[in-house]
Formats: C-alpha cells, structure tokens, sequence
C-alpha cells in the first residue's frame, strides 16, 4: 500500500476542515463579528486536534476506531467504535443533500435532483475504490487550485469597489455572547472536531512522527482562510451577513471590473464541489475501513457500493428542504445529539482512561 506524503496530508486535512463552510459562511447569528467566532474557534479547535493527536500517540498504529477496543475493552469499546462509522456514514448523506440544495437552485435548476445526487455518490464511490492512494492524490491536486481561485477571489474583491471598511464596525457591537454561541458547540465541531476522521488515514503516512506538526498547521490555514472569506463577506454586506444563504457564493456575484470581469459565481460553485467531495469521500473511506477494521473482513471494497446506497437515500430524503436541512438537522441534532458525544466528549473521556492506565501500569 502506497503511504500519504505530508504535502498530500496536509491538503487532506486543509481541504476537509474547508468543507461546506467554505460556501455557506460561517457564525451567521453573530452578524458582522462572524470572524471573531471563527477566529476563536480554530483557537480552540488547535487544542481538539492535539487531543486527537494526543491519543494517535498513545495508539501507535491504530486507527481511531480501533483506539476504543484497545483502550476500553472488546465489550464497551467496540459498540462505541461503531458509533463512528455510521456517524461518517450520515455525515456524507448531508453533505449529499447540501448538493442536492445548492447545485439544483444555482447551477443546474432543471436537473433533475436524483441524477445530480447519483452522479455525485459514482464519483465518491469510485475515488474510495481507487484506495488511498487516489484519495491522496484529490487532496494533492485540489489545493493548488483552490488556494489560486482564493487569490484571486481576494484581488478581484478588492478591486471590485464593493469593500466597504466601516461594514465590520462597530466590533463586538453587541459583546462576546453572540460570538460563544457561535463557538460552542457548533464552530468548534464544524470543521475542526471531524478532524478525528482523518485519524483513519495517519497510520497510513510515511512520517507519523510529523502528523502533529502536518496537522495542526493545517487546522490554522484553513481557520484563517475561513476567517478571511467572512471578512470579506461582511465588508460587503455588514450586517447583511447573516440573512444570505450563501453568503460567499453570493459575494462573488457582486464583482464587477471595467464591465469585463463579471459574475464569477461558478468559482463558488468549483468551490464547493471540490472540497465536498473531498471530504465526503475521505468520510466514506473511514465509514467503510471502519467497518472492516471493527468486522475483521478481508476487504472493505465490498461495503462500497452498500454504502453508497445508504449515502444516497439519506441526502435524498433527510430534508425536505433547506432551512429544514440546516437548523433543524443540523443545529438541533446533529451538533448536540451525535458531534458533541462522539467528537467532544468520547476522545477526552478515552485520553483520560489511556492516561490512568498508562499511569497504573
């Protein structure tokens, strides 16, 4: 099996923590200080990955769902452990229907959904079949392409007459409960608590000693790149913010240079497409070797296809509609009931118990 480089591990991790907040924004209800929300939560989200890493440490040579067996035992470790693969399971099933939602009302309005969701799972199912190497190989080809497409977003922003400096003043208008809401639990599990899922692809790396340096220069990148794509947002729209959908896809509709550089909203949508299906196939990956590090089955390509099925009847059906999609699924189940136990809680309850063991012994 060919091991991940630490330039294509941090293009994984960078672009997976991107995610699909890179098009829809981020800490919306605190309005114009969104970016102090995502500024202190890649803060604390640097001190979540070191937990992570803390316990890939501990572990040598596991992956995260076998950290549970060998920490807590066959009895109580393996239905936790489970616990994370169906998780990834379910999370590539809303990121199928964040497709379905923003693709179907931008782009491609009269396509029909099942066939812009079909298509989308093809592409995940085949990148996991390719095996690490191709997974590997997405992040390493994506980065550069995204970080030029951010360039130029910035430049064409700020020559676009459209930033307004007194859009983000006053700061902390309104104090700093706003911003905590935003910060916890959402912000910090958002994009940085799903980093435990990367933690599937470590011990396939060829430095291991480097994932922590790797990892966490990674989480700070792309909690500055958010950071600056809300600042831009709020110059433009100030308070606005958080009454747009898709505040940075819309953002990029307002550029307009000498009536010959116009609309660039398809960046937007290359965008989202690229860092969604990095990291909807980096979670189906771990769903499926999961399941087969948890089963001891000979291969995990035989879960592909079973597993795209379940993704795809999951986005098709999860939601009716958007705003149902997002505060309804999202804000009132997924972050309190299923991210905050199984990416907050569960790691530093295992860190604890690997700690007291170690110090028995």
């Amino acid at each position: 099996m060919n091991k991940i480089s630490m330039y294509q591990l941090f293009a994984i991790t960078f672009i997976f923590q991107l995610g699909t907040t890179i098009i829809f924004g981020f800490g919306g209800s605190a309005g114009r200080d969104a970016w102090i929300g995502q500024l202190v939560s890649c803060f604390l989200g640097v001190f979540l990955v070191l937990v992570y890493i803390a316990l890939m440490k501990k572990n040598p040579g596991l992956t995260f769902v076998q950290w549970f067996p060998a920490q807590l035992g066959r009895w109580l470790g393996m239905p936790l452990a489970f616990l994370y693969p169906l998780m990834s399971l379910y999370v590539v099933g809303r990121i199928i229907a964040d497709i379905r939602d923003m693709v179907s009302t931008t782009v491609l309005t009269k396509t029909p959904l099942l066939v812009i969701t079909g298509v989308f799972v093809f592409i995940i199912a085949y990148s996991v079949y390719g095996g690490i190497e191709l997974v590997s190989r997405l992040g390493e080809m994506f980065l550069p392409v995204i970080l030029i497409m951010f360039i130029i977003e910035v430049i064409l922003l700020s020559g676009s007459g459209a930033v307004r400096i007194n859009n983000i003043l006053p700061v902390l208008e309104h104090g700093w409960e706003p911003v905590w809401k935003v910060v916890y639990p959402a912000g910090i599990t958002q994009s940085f608590g799903e980093t435990i899922v990367l933690a599937m692809l470590w011990p396939e790396t060829k430095h291991p000693e480097k994932v922590m340096k790797v990892t966490i220069l990674a989480t700070i990148m792309s909690g500055l790149m958010l950071t600056c794509l809300d600042v831009m947002a709020i110059l433009i729209f100030g308070g606005m913010f958080s009454s747009f959908l898709y505040p940075l896809y819309t953002v990029l509709g307002l550029i307009s240079i000498g009536n010959f550089i116009e609309n660039l909203q398809m960046f937007g949508v290359l965008y989202f497409l690229m860092t969604a299906l990095l990291k909807s196939v980096v979670h189906m990956f771990a769903a499926v070797r999961g399941f087969q590090q948890l089963t001891r089955m000979k291969n995990y390509r035989v879960l592909i296809i079973p597993g795209s099925a379940i993704t795809l009847v999951l986005g098709m059906t999860m939601s009716q509609n958007i705003s149902e999609h997002i505060y309804r699924h999202h804000f009132e189940i997924l972050v309190p009931y299923i991210w905050v136990p199984l990416l907050l809680v569960l790691p530093i309850l295992l860190l604890l118990v690997t700690w007291l063991r170690q110090m028995k012994q």
